[in-house]
């Protein structure tokens, strides 16, 4: 009996052997068929960019507040819940990436197991990011618009940004309760394809009718025609970086599922959306700077009006068809100019207002 049972756990003992064997030979030949460079090292490589792009962030929001302490608010809070929001999104891609790259090292098995909660987090909230931004922009657009018509524009935003975000929430919970990223991509691909291309609609939607109001805003003086040139300029080159790397990222998502360039390049898109708004709420020194020809006071919205005393009649003057007490707005890529209703006739460049 004692020769019998020693032979069984000598031959348990050789098949655990093998099997231990067999699993390592497995595991050997994933890790020599794995290449890491476009699943770990995307995630790598836009988490660090993700990491600069923060840390420039940062520096806008420092230069915010000591250049325009008399801002609305409303405005300072805006600016200040972007960034916490933006921090917490940092956060969580460090995690996400710490996870796979670290914890998970040499095990890319881990790829397709449950999704990081980390991971799924940073979905809705660089969703929460963009829809703060564009409807910050599209409050810009309503307040330049000259009509109920051109008004309608901005509502359709506002609206479509509501959805973005419910979309990137929805994404989140059901990424947190989906088995791996492959099997959510299968099931709830949509909820991340069908937000982005409404994301890049609106974002192009900014643009073009920012510069179209813009270019119906200017007027025959050589100084505003200036100013108003280099808000279309900064307008359309912001919105085409945010716009490119949408297209990119849409092209990848659906060309390259089975790698993470397209999260990399999410990553990286949630922080510009908040560079662009400090970007124009910090480019009115510049705007300053250009406006030349009379005295300027800061007022409460945290711009300046500029009194020209111009030849011929000094004062505000009608801008873009609009009488001398009402507004006109824009930032940067989506600033504010306003018209002041202190003064009539026709003059100068009048001035600028953050809201």
């Amino acid at each position: 009996m004692s020769g019998t049972a020693a032979s069984a756990a000598a031959a348990a003992s050789a098949s655990a052997a093998a099997a231990l064997a067999a699993a390592a030979e497995e595991q050997a030949a994933i890790l020599a068929a794995f290449n890491p460079n476009p699943t770990i090292g995307a995630l790598l490589v836009g988490t660090l960019v993700s990491y600069v792009l923060f840390g420039i962030t940062t520096v806008q929001v420092y230069l915010y507040y000591g250049r325009f302490p008399d801002d609305r608010l409303d405005l300072k809070g805006l600016v200040a819940f972007v960034w916490l929001v933006e921090l917490a999104h940092l956060v969580s891609i460090g995690d996400a990436t710490y996870t796979y790259a670290v914890t998970n090292y040499g095990n890319p098995l881990s790829l397709l197991g449950k999704i990081p909660v980390s991971l799924a987090l940073s979905v809705v909230l660089s969703g929460l990011i963009t829809t703060l931004v564009q409807g910050f922009f599209a409050y810009r657009i309503w307040t330049l618009a000259s009509n109920k018509f051109v008004r309608l524009i901005p509502i359709a935003l506002w609206i479509s940004g509501i959805a973005y975000f419910m979309a990137s929430f929805a994404g989140t919970v059901l990424a947190i309760e989906s088995t791996n990223i492959p099997t959510f991509i299968d099931q709830y691909g949509w909820l991340l394809l069908a937000p982005w291309i409404m994301n890049l609609i609106n974002d192009n939607s900014i643009t073009i009718s920012l510069v179209v109001l813009l270019l119906m805003s200017r007027t025959g003086f050589s100084k505003t025609t200036a100013l108003v040139d280099q808000l279309i300029k900064w307008t359309i080159e912001t919105g085409m970086i945010t716009s490119v790397f949408s297209i990119l990222n849409l092209v990848f998502y659906q060309k390259e599922t089975n790698n993470f360039i397209w999260m990399g390049i999410q990553f990286v898109k949630a922080r510009l959306f908040a560079n662009s708004l400090l970007a124009s709420l910090n480019s009115r020194k510049t705007l300053r700077a250009m406006s030349t020809g009379g005295a300027m006071s800061t007022e409460s919205g945290g711009g300046f009006s500029s009194r020209t005393g111009a030849t011929g009649g000094g004062g505000a003057y009608s801008y873009g068809g609009a009488t001398a007490n009402s507004g006109t707005g824009i930032a940067m890529t989506k600033v504010v100019f306003k018209n002041s209703d202190a003064e009539t006739g026709v003059g100068g460049f009048d001035g600028y207002k953050s809201a």
